[in-house]
């Protein structure tokens, strides 16, 4: 069975951030090292967070040695998909038409950018026929 992904508080997210960046196990004093300068975290705000997000059930923890080795249960591209789908939803009411609408009324897309969505549509209706 299938967990369910929930979306992260934002300084969890930074933690996972930090775990997949990784590519491979990490201990939590190099966790510590990145995100301690990065955030001005202490380690026992780290501890804290990577507990509770093994308890949340996106990363692991096995001990090796006198260390443990960090590892993420969920990838990234799972959780971009549960965020993306989650902010479409509450901030533009799940239409990616209103997202694109907004971004070109704040003046956050260049020519360029609209081409390649352009180009990128054009590409999906293809593999949809």
């Amino acid at each position: 069975m299938e967990q369910k992904i929930k979306r992260l508080p934002d300084a969890e997210l930074e933690v996972m951030k930090a775990v997949w960046a990784a590519e491979e196990p990490v201990t939590r004093t190099q966790l510590e090292q990145v995100l301690g300068s990065k955030k001005q975290w202490a380690p026992t705000t780290i501890l804290a967070m990577l507990t509770r997000l093994e308890q949340k059930g996106f990363l692991e923890r096995e001990k090796q040695g006198r260390a443990y080795l960090i590892r993420p249960l969920v990838s990234r591209e799972a959780y971009l998909q549960v965020e993306s789908q989650s902010a479409l939803g509450r901030m533009f009411g799940g239409s990616a038409k209103n997202l694109i609408a907004a971004l070109h009324q704040c003046h956050a897309l260049s020519h360029q950018e609209v081409q390649e969505l352009a180009d990128y549509l054009e590409q999906l209706k293809q593999e949809d026929e």
